[in-house]
């Protein structure tokens, strides 16, 4: 439990004064990045548009489906060729904050006691994204891997569960969260300020 608050401290921190990705990664992490060996090629991937709101990739045939409700977008791998493993990727937009949002998520994952192993923060569309990985998770596909995508106003959150914690199952989860973009023109409020 003392983790999960430190990371949580870490995640609000993050959010609120938009450290830049390089800065949010651990030592170990880069230097785990620079010694591993050479990644597959990565699975070619194909745009899902839910309606004028966001777009994201998944790779080729995975089934993708869409609803008004949360989650909006379910894209499963089940019946896609290749040798990806089982996974299952949800995608929720909520109009609210994503303090408000990230705070929620994190007091959701305590009460369940799911462990977040690792964490970090990275930019996607041009914002602040914070990223979770989760595991012991005891339905179906054990681990999640969770983005944040926090605009002022609202936020995406970009959730996959899978099975395979190999290190071969990292770039697709990564470029299939990094794909995300939101599609319409923000309001005003939404905007970021224009500096001088």
């Amino acid at each position: 439990m003392k983790q999960l608050t430190i990371a949580g401290l870490m995640l609000g921190t993050v959010l609120t004064a938009g450290v830049p990705a390089a800065l949010a990664q651990a030592p170990d992490a880069l230097v785990a990045a620079e010694a591993a060996p050479a990644a597959p090629a990565l699975p070619e991937l194909e745009t899902t548009r839910y309606e004028d709101v966001f777009s994201i990739a998944f790779p080729a045939g995975w089934q993708v489906s869409a609803q008004p409700d949360a989650p909006q977008v379910v894209a499963e791998s089940a019946g896609a060729t290749g040798s990806l493993p089982a996974m299952r990727t949800e995608i929720t937009w909520q109009e609210a904050p994503p303090q408000t949002v990230v705070g929620q998520s994190l007091e959701a994952i305590r009460a369940k006691g799911y462990t977040v192993s690792r964490y970090d923060a990275i930019t996607i569309d041009s914002v602040t994204a914070v990223r979770l990985w989760l595991s012991e998770i005891p339905d179906g596909l054990p681990n999640a891997f969770v983005t944040y995508v926090g605009y002022p106003t609202a936020t995406a959150t970009i959730t996959s569960y899978y099975d395979d914690t190999s290190a071969n199952i990292d770039p697709v989860l990564t470029a299939i969260h990094q794909s995300f973009a939101r599609a319409n023109t923000p309001p005003a409020e939404d905007a970021a300020p224009i500096e001088n």
